[in-house]
């Protein structure tokens, strides 16, 4: 029998959960300008290499190095990565043909589209809709604010990693074909826009304080514009404001650009006694 060949080896549950473990706590430890993530990918796989080659130090090295090249995605939804990598290196242990560069060229193939996905929901769309909840417990000085955020970004990324390492150990090179034709990613991405969109409706009424100060006199009588508007369209003016901001960023207008046309507005329309 081939030496590089031992059917007896194996990793256990408790093996995965360790490695989960130290990814979690690892991928962000490591970054450098040169390898990026591929310190924290080393550490994840120095203990299984181990299990998987007691009696061959070679084998543990050349493993440890191969995963020390350049890797670099998104964290929580591209571990689906690590959980196919961790699969393929136990099959490799046990005798399979699995070439070691063909698991380096699944790594830099699979990276790029995951940190796409990952970023999607993770970035754009999960930490907006948490932050903009907690930025309104915090606006109150509610302590809640700080606590629910930092518990509901620490909570989603152990639930998220420890889900696609499993998942993308148990499927292997399949795993990444099953999330995107069974729909998570779109029902995630549905769930989270939908949620942005009520999150940024309530940061818009609630952190945009502008309003009419314009109060003129009809026939003797004063009329609060301000009171006047917010019975017909309550907060029109913070809505205006907001989807006309947002249209001219559509159209390609540059930010600073739209900050500075907000700022000259707000001072002449406050030197006017219009809106304040």
């Amino acid at each position: 029998m081939d030496d590089n060949k031992n059917k007896t080896v194996g990793l256990s549950k408790l093996d995965l959960e360790f490695a989960i473990l130290r990814w979690w706590l690892m991928s962000h430890l490591a970054y450098n300008y040169q390898r990026m993530q591929a310190g924290g990918f080393a550490s994840m796989m120095g203990p299984i290499l181990k299990k998987l080659y007691p009696d061959k130090p070679e084998e543990v090295i050349a493993g440890l190095k191969r995963h020390m090249m350049f890797f670099n995605t998104e964290p929580r939804w591209g571990a689906v990565i690590h959980g196919i990598v961790i699969a393929l290196e136990e099959q490799k242990a046990k005798g399979s043909d699995i070439d070691e560069m063909a698991i380096v060229d699944l790594k830099s193939s699979l990276m790029g589209p995951l940190a796409g996905i990952g970023d999607t929901i993770s970035g754009g769309l999960y930490k907006p809709c948490v932050l903009g909840i907690c930025l309104g417990w915090a606006a109150t000085g509610s302590f809640m604010g700080p606590v629910m955020f930092v518990a509901c970004m620490l909570g989603y990324d152990l639930i998220i990693t420890h889900l696609t390492i499993r998942k993308g150990y148990k499927l292997g090179t399949s795993a990444i074909t099953s999330i995107l034709e069974g729909g998570l990613f779109k029902k995630l991405t549905t769930f989270f826009s939908i949620m942005g969109l009520f999150v940024l409706g309530i940061m818009v009424c609630k952190f945009i304080t502008i309003d009419f100060s314009w109060v003129p006199v009809l026939g003797g009588k004063e009329i609060v514009v301000k009171d006047l508007m917010n019975q017909i369209v309550p907060k029109a003016l913070p809505l205006l404001i907001t989807l006309a901001a947002w249209k001219a960023i559509m159209r390609g207008v540059k930010v600073v650009y739209v900050l500075l046309a907000l700022f000259v507005f707000a001072l002449v329309g406050g030197a006017l006694g219009i809106i304040g």
